[in-house]
């Protein structure tokens, strides 16, 4: 096995290289960085500029107003980053708002590093590219057979959903909450995933970004179910503000609310982080979807019915 010292400054890259049996090489993490446990004590060496604790449309305006005036929603510690001494720094290059982006990292690592570093950067947006990301870190670590086992794992996990699904007559459409305020839906791989489990995913577009919707549009929609799991959120959180889907007047006109199919699911451990537990996500939606065909114990603690 490869002597590397890694630094990954995103979640779902700490969670592939602890699956691919290297969590021995990271010396550095994000403050995102909160699964599997063990990795919680290493150094944290990035911090954000936005508090979690703000509210949904808090957030959002906050981000906005950071990316109009050109600025960086994440800082990163260099003094420590700087005693680690990392060989490989893995961060991302799809959403400036999810992580630190390759953009400002290069910039610094010429900066501040004065040796050479390896930057590795994921950019998916389908389940496939997540399987190509997961090479893509194997191959610099020397894990290459284990991430083909691995991936063939996965592969053949997504294959029982799709033999199952497959004789389902009747597949109930699905909008997927991303986000409460603004409302969006989900983009990139959730959409294939809600195929993969039996459904019909409305309102989202398969490898695209999450999309700004209005209620009008969820009216338009009523969706057999509805999926509520903000990207970063935990269930707890989910329900401090579920209030701001309920407070509309035509909430309870939705055919999901009349028939009881609002669910929510935490969008911090699944869902917005492309590693592997993307699988897991895929087995929520089917238990949620297909009650009859599927259980993997992921209720209670992955998801929840929500009365609506």
């Amino acid at each position: 096995m490869s002597n590397k010292r890694i630094i990954s400054l995103l979640p779902a890259a700490t969670e592939i290289i602890c699956a691919l049996a290297s969590e021995a090489l990271l010396v550095g993490v994000s403050h995102e960085c909160d699964f599997p446990l063990s990795v919680q004590h290493l150094p944290k060496c990035s911090s954000s500029s936005i508090s979690n604790d703000k509210s949904s449309q808090e957030i959002d305006q906050m981000v906005s107003g950071q990316l109009l005036a050109g600025l960086s929603l994440y800082k990163l510690n260099w003094e420590l980053i700087k005693e680690l001494r990392p060989d490989i720094i893995i961060t991302q290059d799809q959403c400036k708002v999810c992580a630190i982006h390759l953009d400002d990292l290069t910039l610094q690592v010429q900066k501040e590093l004065n040796y050479p570093v390896q930057l590795i950067s994921i950019n998916p947006k389908s389940v496939e590219d997540i399987f190509a990301a997961i090479e893509t870190i194997a191959a610099s670590i020397e894990q290459s057979v284990l991430a083909q086992d691995l991936i063939e794992s996965y592969q053949d996990r997504l294959a029982i959903l799709a033999h199952k699904v497959k004789f389902v007559k009747n597949r109930p459409s699905v909008v997927f909450i991303e986000w409460l305020a603004p409302l969006m839906t989900s983009g990139h791989w959730t959409p294939s995933l809600i195929h993969l489990a039996g459904g019909i995913s409305l309102l989202s577009a398969d490898q695209k970004d999450a999309g700004k919707i209005d209620f009008e549009d969820l009216m338009e929609a009523d969706p057999d179910f509805i999926i509520i799991a903000p990207c970063g959120f935990s269930i707890p959180r989910i329900k401090s503000e579920i209030h701001l889907l309920q407070n509309s007047e035509h909430w309870q006109s939705l055919k999901a609310v009349k028939e009881n199919r609002v669910f929510i699911a935490d969008g911090n451990a699944f869902f917005s982080r492309p590693g592997p537990r993307i699988i897991d996500s895929a087995e929520i939606i089917a238990e949620i979807l297909q009650v009859n065909q599927f259980y993997f114990g992921l209720e209670g603690s992955a998801w929840e019915w929500f009365n609506a």
